[in-house]
Order: C-alpha cells, then sequence, then structure tokens
C-alpha cells in the first residue's frame, strides 16, 4: 500500500484523490477548503496540514495552481523535509520551464526524486480516472 500526500482537493484534485483511496492507497490530503478536507475524509482520507500529511509519505503529488502554490507546499509548509527519504514529488500544476527546473532541482538536492506531469482532462476525466 503506498502512502500519497495529495495537496489540492479542488474540482480536479478532489475526484483525483477519492480515485487513489478507492483503489487502496492511504491519501493524506492537503487544502486551504475545510469542505474539501472533510469530503475527502468522508471518503475515508486523512485531512493535515502539508508537513503532517507529507510525513513518510511515498509520493507528494502536488495539484495545486501554479508553481506559487507548490514551492509554498513544498518548501514554506515543510513538506518536502517530510517527504520519506528518495520520497517521489509529482508536480500536476501547469509551470513555465524555469519554475519547473528550479522546483526539481531544491527536490533532487534534497535527495528526492521528481516527476513533472501536468494533467489534462478536465473534472470529468478527474471523476472518470482517465486523466
Amino acid at each position: 500500500m503506498t502512502t500519497i500526500a495529495f495537496a489540492g482537493l479542488g474540482s480536479m484534485g478532489l475526484p483525483m484523490a477519492k480515485n487513489l483511496l478507492a483503489a487502496g492507497h492511504v491519501v493524506r490530503g492537503i487544502d486551504l477548503n475545510p469542505a474539501a478536507l472533510a469530503t475527502l475524509a468522508e471518503a475515508g482520507g486523512q485531512p493535515a496540514d502539508a508537513a503532517s500529511a507529507a510525513s513518510g509519505a511515498d509520493v507528494l503529488i502536488l495539484m495545486v495552481v501554479n508553481a506559487a502554490q507548490a514551492e509554498q507546499v513544498l518548501f514554506d509548509n515543510g513538506a518536502l523535509e517530510a517527504l520519506a527519504d528518495k520520497g517521489i514529488v509529482c508536480l500536476m500544476a501547469t509551470c513555465p520551464p524555469a519554475a519547473v527546473e528550479r522546483i526539481a532541482e531544491r527536490v533532487r538536492a534534497a535527495g528526492r526524486r521528481f516527476v513533472d506531469a501536468p494533467v489534462s482532462g478536465g473534472t470529468a476525466g478527474a471523476i472518470a480516472g482517465s486523466l
């Protein structure tokens, strides 16, 4: 079973997190919206702050709006430091190439792995699990 910290429980992120739960993964959710966190909890997920969600997690998914939000979760809110050694940071936000490289360098320097994986398919794809 994989433990996943999932940042960004919006119109695409919440269905994605729920699909991961349905597949048997442990999902710890990070979001500023208490209603999104409550919905995740009702589905069996664990609401948490960034550092607690990432603590020992195998993967940190960043389904946030932009690079600034990704950097806030990773660096300002302590998620990267808390992520398991050799953990994977999966950036799913659409970000400028220079920002992606800047984030990737910092992630790798901390001994973690990095995947740039922007998504398309919208809310319908997120709900269907087809992104």
